[in-house]
C-alpha cells in the first residue's frame, strides 16, 4: 500500500525537529532530533468495538534497534544519516505512532502498551522488517519504507486471531533530510491508516 503526501514546509511535516549540540573530541557537532506525529482520519464506515489493545513494542534486527535513522543507498549497504537521530529506537518510536493514532481514531474503548499494567483484550504483536530510506537503482531521492509484520492475539485464551505483513513505501521529494523524514511521517501513518480497519475486522466478538 503506498499513499503518495507531498508537504511544502516544516510546518506541515507533522514532526518535531529538535536542534542540539554534541561534543565530540571537544568540538561541538549540531545534531536534529526527528519524533513523527502520526494522526489517522477514520473512515466513517468502520465500527467502534468495545475492546481495550494492547500494541507491544515491535520486534526487530540489531541493526534497526537503534535512533539512528538508516539508509540504503544500494541493495547490500545499511548505512545511517549524518548530524541526525529519532527521538527514541525505531521500535519505540513505531510503537508510540501506532498507540497514539489507533487511540486518536476512536475505534477502541482504549489503546495501550503492555507495561501499561492495563488488561487487555487484544494484543497486537509486532516485527519490524524495514524502517529505512531505500534509494532505487539510479533515483536521485530515496523512498521511505515501513515494513510490519503483525499478528493480532487474544491474550485470554492465548491463540492468533490474525497475522498479516504491512509493507508501506513513500517517495521522498528530495535527498535532503527534512523530506526524507516527511516520507517516513507519511509511510507510518499510511500504515496506521493500513492496519486499523483490519484490527478491527478480526477482533472477536463478545
Amino acid at each position: 500500500m503506498s499513499v503518495s503526501l507531498r508537504f511544502s514546509s516544516a510546518a506541515a511535516l507533522g514532526l518535531l525537529a529538535l536542534t542540539g549540540c554534541l561534543s565530540i573530541g571537544g568540538e561541538r557537532a549540531e545534531l536534529t532530533v526527528y519524533a513523527p506525529q502520526v494522526t489517522i482520519k477514520a473512515d466513517p464506515t468502520w465500527p467502534r468495538i468495545d475492546r481495550t489493545l494492547a500494541i507491544a513494542e515491535p520486534n526487530t534486527s540489531t541493526a534497526l534497534d537503534s535512533n539512528r535513522i538508516a539508509v540504503r543507498p544500494t541493495p547490500a549497504q545499511l548505512q545511517v544519516y549524518a548530524g541526525a537521530i529519532w527521538s527514541d529506537t525505531a521500535p519505540a518510536l513505531v510503537q508510540s505512532a501506532l498507540v497514539d493514532a489507533l487511540g486518536d481514531s476512536g475505534r477502541f474503548r482504549a489503546v495501550v502498551r503492555p507495561i501499561d499494567g492495563i488488561a487487555s483484550d487484544l494484543l497486537l504483536r509486532l516485527d519490524l522488517r524495514q524502517f529505512e530510506a531505500v534509494y532505487a537503482d539510479g533515483a536521485d531521492a530515496p523512498k521511505a519504507v515501513v515494513e510490519l509484520q503483525a499478528t493480532l492475539i487474544d491474550p485470554r485464551g492465548n491463540r492468533v486471531l490474525a497475522t498479516r505483513t504491512f509493507r508501506t513505501e513513500e517517495a521522498s521529494a528530495d535527498k535532503d533530510l527534512p523530506e526524507v523524514v516527511a516520507a517516513f511521517d507519511a509511510a507510518l501513518e499510511a500504515t496506521a491508516t493500513a492496519i486499523t480497519p483490519w484490527l478491527l475486522q478480526h477482533a472477536p466478538e463478545r
